[in-house]
């Protein structure tokens, strides 16, 4: 609820402003009649200032300057992603060579514990053959 009362006050502070401003609408508002005539006095004054309003919009957004600053800004987006794209590539790269590290790592320690696995496995066979042949 605190949204729909700060979008009504906001409302009628912009439509209070907007009457302040406009002389020849407070005058047309003096001489109406009634409310619907009112609103309509209004409605006529929104239309056309609106219309007023989305041309001048237009020829600002169509001007040179605010071309040139949307193409400044467009090779800004572009060079920021390119960075970020190189920076991500470099991060990944070292995260694929970090990997291949434990890789190498792991790979040898495997290595070395199977190794000495076979030889106490190779002892152990020997020591039960010796046993065996002192029992028999």
């Amino acid at each position: 609820m605190k949204k729909l009362s700060l979008l009504i006050g906001t409302l009628g502070g912009a439509m209070a402003g907007y009457l302040f401003s406009n002389k020849k609408l407070r005058d047309d508002l003096s001489k109406a009649k009634d409310a619907e005539t009112a609103a309509k006095l209004l409605g006529k004054h929104l239309q056309h200032d609106g219309m007023k309003l989305a041309e001048q919009a237009q020829d600002f957004i169509g001007s040179t300057e605010v071309q040139q600053n949307w193409k400044k800004a467009k090779e800004y987006a572009q060079e920021s992603f390119v960075t970020a794209r190189k920076e991500l590539l470099k991060l990944v790269s070292k995260a694929e060579d970090a990997a291949m590290d434990a890789t190498k790592d792991a790979r040898g320690a495997v290595k070395a514990s199977a190794f000495r696995a076979v030889k106490n496995a190779k002892k152990a066979a020997h020591r039960m053959q010796t046993k065996v042949r002192r029992l028999v």
